[in-house]
C-alpha cells in the first residue's frame, strides 16, 4: 500500500481516536457507519466507525462471542443484526439488537454450518447463504419475525431491491453454469428472468435495470452490460477508457448499499488478471476513479450509499466520488473483508 505525506498526516489525526467514546442518539436520529474489529484484542472486539466524527467507538455488547462473520446497521430503524457464534463449537446464530444498548436476540442458528446473510433495505428478511455439504451454498430467504423460511436451492451472489421486494440471485440447478433468477416476496416465489447463463449480475436503483455479464457477452468481450428488462435489450454498461480499441476484462462486480455506485475489478490482458485496477463508477456507468491493486489489496467494502472501505492494515476510507481524499483508520480489520 503507497503512502502519502497526506495519509500520513490523516494517519496521525487518527492516533487521537478514543475507541472507548459511546454514541448517544437522540430518538429516531442514528449517526452513519460501518462495524470494523480492532487488531490488538486475542478476542474478537466489535467497533463502530462513525462516519459524520471520523471516529471508533465502542460497540456494548451483553454476551462474549468467539467468531462474528457479518454486521450489517439498519441504521433508519437504528437496530444492528450480526451473526456469530458464542463457544468455537457452537452453531453460528443471526442476533438482532437495538442501538446502541438492547439486549442481543437471536433471530436464526443454522446448525449445518457457518452462513452469510444479507439483509433487505426493509429490514424485514435475510438472504442466507449457507455452506453445508454440497458443493455450492445453499440460498433461503428468512423472514426473522415470524420466523418463516423459503428454500430457494444451491446459488450465490444474493442481491436485494431497493424496495425489498424482490431478490436477484444466481442459481446453479445441479452444476455449473448459473443462471440469473429473482425471488419475489409477494407471490413468495423465485423465477429465472433470462434465458441464457448469467456469470455476474446486481440491480441499478431501478430494479428493472440490472448490470450483469452473460456467458455469451464474455466470449466475446468479457464486460458488463446494462440489461433493460423493460425492452429487453442490452446495452455496454462501462465502455473501455477512450481511445482504447481493445476488450478489457471486469470482474467481481459490486454495489454501493443505494445501489447509485459500484465497483469492480479490471485488467487490460487476459494473461495478467492479477494485475486488477478498481473501478468505481456511477450508475450510469461513468468511470470517478481508478485505483491500482497496491491501492486496493486485498480487500474491498462497499460499508455506505458513497463510502468504500479499501485495503487491510491501515484501512481507507473513500468516497465514491473521489473527492475528500483517503481517510486512515488504524488498528482495525473488516469484520467481513472481500
Amino acid at each position: 500500500m503507497r503512502v502519502s505525506a497526506h495519509d500520513l498526516k490523516t494517519f496521525a489525526l487518527f492516533l487521537l481516536l478514543i475507541p472507548s467514546v459511546v454514541w448517544a442518539a437522540e430518538p429516531g436520529s442514528y449517526p452513519p457507519g460501518f462495524f470494523v474489529q480492532s487488531r490488538q484484542k486475542t478476542s474478537p472486539e466489535p467497533l463502530f466507525y462513525n462516519l459524520d466524527t471520523h471516529r471508533l467507538q465502542s460497540f456494548p455488547l451483553k454476551a462474549s462471542y468467539a467468531q462474528f462473520i457479518d454486521f450489517f446497521w439498519d441504521r433508519e430503524r437504528g437496530r444492528v443484526f450480526f451473526s456469530a457464534r458464542q463457544a468455537p463449537r457452537d452453531p453460528f446464530r443471526v442476533y438482532v439488537k437495538a442501538w446502541p444498548g438492547g439486549d442481543e436476540k437471536p433471530v436464526y442458528e443454522n446448525p449445518l454450518g457457518p452462513f452469510r446473510f444479507l439483509l433487505s433495505p426493509d429490514g424485514k428478511r435475510l438472504a442466507l447463504q449457507v455452506m453445508g455439504p454440497a458443493a455450492w451454498p445453499i440460498l433461503a430467504v428468512h423472514e426473522w419475525e415470524t420466523q418463516a423460511t423459503t428454500l430457494l436451492g444451491q446459488g450465490y451472489s444474493p442481491d436485494w431491491s431497493l424496495d425489498g421486494q424482490r431478490l436477484l440471485f444466481l442459481s446453479i440447478p445441479g452444476a455449473l453454469p448459473s443462471w440469473l433468477d429473482e425471488y419475489s416476496v409477494q407471490t413468495d416465489t423465485s423465477t429465472q428472468i433470462l434465458s441464457e447463463p448469467v456469470m455476474e449480475a446486481a440491480y441499478t436503483d431501478d430494479a428493472d435495470q440490472i448490470i450483469l455479464k452473460t456467458a455469451s457477452q464474455s466470449k466475446k468481450c468479457d464486460v458488463f452490460q446494462l440489461w433493460n428488462r423493460r425492452k429487453n435489450r442490452f446495452y455496454p454498461f462501462v465502455p473501455p477508457t477512450t481511445g482504447s480499441k481493445t476488450c478489457v476484462f471486469q470482474r467481481q462486480l459490486g454495489a454501493f448499499p443505494g445501489h447509485q455506485f459500484f465497483y469492480f475489478k479490471e485488467s487490460k490482458e487476459i494473461t495478467r488478471l492479477e494485475e486488477q485496477n478498481l473501478i468505481v463508477v456511477d450508475v450510469w456507468g461513468g468511470r470517478l476513479q481508478e485505483l491500482p491493486r497496491a491501492d486496493w489489496e486485498p480487500s474491498v467494502n462497499a460499508v455506505d450509499p458513497t463510502t468504500l472501505v479499501v485495503g487491510q492494515d491501515p484501512l481507507y476510507v473513500l468516497r465514491a466520488d473521489g473527492t475528500g481524499g483517503r481517510l486512515v483508520i488504524p488498528g482495525v480489520e473488516m469484520i467481513r473483508p472481500r
